[in-house]
This record gives C-alpha cells, sequence and structure tokens, in this order.
C-alpha cells in the first residue's frame, strides 16, 4: 500500500470525480445537520456524543456495520462470554469516565485482561526462545520520552524538529545509549513493520506515558462486562438514524467559508443521500483512498498524499491443538534482541473462554481474510510439531475476523522534516473540515482526549 504522489491521478482527477459523484445525488433525501462525522471509531463516536450531548445535531457516516473501529468484540456462542480481540483496555482518566457516564456504563476493576505464562517462539521454525523475559521501560527512556512533551497527546512539532526523531529507532537506541530498552520497546505488539525501522517519533508518541502508566502501574478501566465494545453499541442505540452504517461518501463539496457548509453524497445501504451539514469531522484513517471522494484542493492533496497506514489483523480460533495453560508470542531466535520477523503471527492471547484464543497478525500489505486465517493455520500446524503436548490432529477453527488496515498512518523522516505535521495541524478547520483520529495519537483513551480538546472549536465554527 504505497502513498500517492502528487501529480497522479488522485491531485487531478479525484476533485473532479468528486463533483460529479455529489452532482448524482440529486434529488435523494436530504439530511440537514450542524456537523457530519465520517468514521464512527473511536473519536467519531466521541466526538458524535459529545457534540449531541451539547446540543448539536449530528449525522455519523460508517462504513462498517456497527460503530467501534478497533474494538472488536466476539461473543462465545455456548457461554456468551466476551472475547475482545482488538483494543483490550481503556486509560483511566477523567475524559474516559466522562464518556463512559454519557454512555450510562458500569466500569469494573483496572486490571489487564487474564494472561497466563508465556512461552516465546520463533514462529517461523517452531523452536523456543529461551531466557526471554520483557522488561518494563527503564528510568532512561522516561527521561528521554519526557524531553518531547508534544508526542504525549498529538505531533504537534516544534521548528525544527529535532533531527534525533527522525532517527530510526535501532539508530536512537545506539546513539543515546538506550540499547537496555531494546526488549521493552521492541515489544510493544500493534505495530505495523520492522520495528527497528520505524521513526523515533512514532515510538515515543505511541509508548508514551499512558501506555507505561497502563503497563506499570495498572492505572487502566474495564467495562464491568468484559464486553470492551460495550461503548459503541451504546453509542449506537443513543444515536439511532443519526448513524447511517454499511454508508460510504462517494462525493462532496466543502466550501472555504462557514457559510458555504459541506455537503457530501453518501451511498447506503437504502440508496444515496445527501448530507448538508456545517461543519464536517473526518475520523477515519488518514490516506489517501479515504480521502479522494472529498474533491481535495493541492493544499489538502500536499498533506494527504504522504501518509500511509500499516496493514493489520485480528481474529479469534478455537482448537489450536496447543496446550491451554500458556500464551504464545513470536519472538525471532537468531535476531538482534530476539525481534520478530514480519509478515507473521504476532502472538496467540488465551481468553476467560477455555481453549479461545485471540490473535494479531501483521504483514508488509494488504491481505485478506483468507490469506490471514490461511498463513494462521499454517503458523499452528508448525506449532503443533514443536510444542511439548501438542495435538498435530487438531483442525484450528476461525470464528471471528477483522481487518485494521490502515493502521496507525505515518509519513517519511523528509516530509516530517519539511514541515507535514506543521501543515496537517494548519488544515484543521480548512474548508470547514476537522481531523482527528489515529493519525495524531494511538490508544482509545488518548484519542478521546485529542478530541475532547477539537471540540470547542467544531462548535464555535458551527455557530457561525
Amino acid at each position: 500500500m504505497k502513498p500517492i504522489k502528487l501529480g497522479s491521478s488522485f491531485s487531478l482527477v479525484a476533485p473532479v470525480l468528486a463533483r460529479d459523484a455529489y452532482a448524482q445525488c440529486r434529488g435523494a433525501e436530504v439530511i440537514t445537520r450542524d456537523v457530519a462525522i465520517v468514521g464512527g471509531g473511536a473519536t467519531g463516536t466521541y466526538a458524535a456524543i459529545n457534540l449531541k450531548d451539547q446540543g448539536k445535531s449530528i449525522i455519523v457516516v460508517e462504513k462498517q456495520g456497527a460503530l467501534g473501529g478497533h474494538a472488536s468484540t466476539y461473543h462465545d456462542p455456548t457461554t456468551g462470554t466476551p472475547i475482545n480481540y482488538g483494543v483490550q483496555l481503556y486509560h483511566d482518566d477523567q475524559v474516559t469516565r466522562s464518556f463512559f457516564d454519557l454512555l450510562n456504563i458500569t466500569l469494573g476493576g483496572g486490571t489487564f485482561p487474564q494472561g497466563k505464562t508465556t512461552q516465546y517462539i520463533d514462529f517461523r521454525d517452531g523452536s523456543p526462545v529461551l531466557n526471554y523475559s520483557v522488561p518494563p521501560a527503564s528510568e532512561d527512556y522516561f527521561q528521554a520520552l519526557h524531553k518531547y512533551p508534544y508526542l504525549e497527546t498529538g505531533i504537534e512539532l516544534p521548528e525544527p524538529v529535532p533531527e534525533e526523531l527522525l532517527l530510526t529507532w535501532d539508530e536512537y537506541l545506539e546513539e543515546f545509549n538506550l540499547t537496555d530498552d531494546a526488549i521493552a520497546t521492541y515489544s510493544r505488539p500493534a505495530i505495523t513493520g520492522d520495528p527497528t525501522k520505524v521513526l523515533a517519533l512514532y515510538v515515543f508518541n505511541n509508548m508514551n506515558t499512558d501506555m507505561l502508566e497502563e503497563q506499570i502501574e495498572a492505572k487502566i478501566v474495564i467495562n464491568a462486562n468484559g464486553d470492551i465494545a460495550e461503548p459503541y453499541t451504546k453509542a449506537l442505540a443513543q444515536l439511532g438514524s443519526d448513524v447511517l452504517l454499511n454508508s460510504v461518501v462517494t462525493g462532496g463539496r466543502r466550501g472555504r467559508k462557514p457559510a458555504d457548509g459541506v455537503k457530501l453524497c453518501v451511498s447506503t445501504p437504502e440508496g444515496n443521500k445527501r448530507i448538508v451539514a456545517k461543519q464536517l469531522v473526518f475520523s477515519a484513517p488518514f490516506v489517501p483512498e479515504n480521502l479522494e471522494s472529498f474533491s481535495l484542493d493541492e493544499r489538502e492533496t500536499n498533506v494527504i498524499s504522504k501518509f500511509e497506514g500499516g496493514c493489520y489483523y485480528t481474529g479469534v480460533v478455537t482448537n489450536l491443538g496447543l496446550p491451554t495453560n500458556y500464551s504464545y508470542a513470536n519472538r525471532g531466535q537468531k535476531t538482534e534482541y530476539h525481534i520478530a520477523s514480519v509478515p507473521g503471527v504476532v502472538m496467540f492471547n488465551p481468553t476467560n473462554v477455555d481453549g479461545t484464543y485471540y490473535y494479531w497478525y501483521t504483514s508488509f500489505s494488504d491481505l485478506t481474510k483468507e490469506q490471514v486465517e490461511a498463513e494462521t493455520r499454517s503458523t499452528l500446524k508448525l506449532l503443533q510439531k514443536t510444542v511439548a503436548g501438542a495435538d498435530v490432529n487438531a483442525e484450528p477453527r476461525f470464528v471471528a475476523y477483522k481487518s485494521h488496515t490502515p493502521l496507525h498512518p505515518t509519513t517519511s523522516a523528509e516530509a516530517i522534516r519539511n514541515g507535514v505535521y506543521r501543515d496537517l495541524y494548519a488544515l484543521q478547520g480548512y474548508r470547514n473540515t476537522w481531523y482527528t483520529g489515529s493519525i495524531f495519537s494511538t490508544g482509545s483513551s488518548a484519542l478521546w482526549n485529542l478530541t475532547s480538546q477539537l471540540l470547542p472549536r467544531i462548535i464555535a465554527a458551527s455557530e457561525q
């Protein structure tokens, strides 16, 4: 999945196509709102509930059949037990608690999902990685992180951007004598690509104070019923017809003055609908393929074309044929710091249903459900041959799946050095459009905090 460069058909043709697509919506039902929200994941749902609570009319356009984005829950058909196979927890802070209060959700004790002793195995050949453990981040890491407070809740960078943040992570570890933290930092599970080549900026943005507090101080909250997707089912019930599921924007017109507002053509299961709104919140992944229907101008294209997301997939599998008293994590047998090879399964983690595991899978290129499950099955059949006590005749059964691609859009060191994040922040409010989501941070609670800071500006703009 490559970023689309300037001069391609994206920058030259998409605005015309978007205008034509909107024109094709003539005669469709018109939905008039204060704010249109595209994307019903963590930030889109948070924005919708809070804007509605503050008296604003909203409409959410979500391409999937449910709200929730990276929060995925499978309910075991026999016991009804919820099995979370995407987002696993929420950070315990006031913004999170206030959001849950709006949704009338009871919070339970702050503990990590139940785990078991981990077997570290090289999933390429099934060999065990012995005498390996994952230590917590050291005080040296904390001191390095705190040098860049602007990476805690976003990527609003100083100018010039500190050059050390544009080093790859393996270079940063060597440059600043942080190699003792290599295993701790390379063990973050929800990352894509080669972890040694991720820019230091993105490591600090992801492995921030909130994440470290969750790991070290267990500063987390969990829904009392264990269903991590509950905020989104509750939100959908509250929002009702203000959410268009299985729907996509096919064309749009966005004015340059507040009075011009935003007009969108949306394809829904019930046919085309026209949305007329004062402001637009875009919370879907910030990548060209998600924005080409919005009649982008050159200024917007110059920013958006420089980002691409990673490829990540999750699922639930039963009958693994492996002993059920362990977790299984992928680590390289012969790689430095035992870094796992990509592409492949990241880990198999047990759930509260004995014998049922959730797995995460990362890749360099976009894959289909069939490809991910076939590769995961091959990994399990390999482990059945090498793990003591395994059953080589067991046939894995896949019961849930979700693609999280494109995950956490990023860009190059050159683009960052040239001010792409400065230009991204400058787009806030331009053409009555506001951006939020994982382009700025990771973790649901961090995204809710970021969006809460943006809402007053959106509300003010909708009242002009």
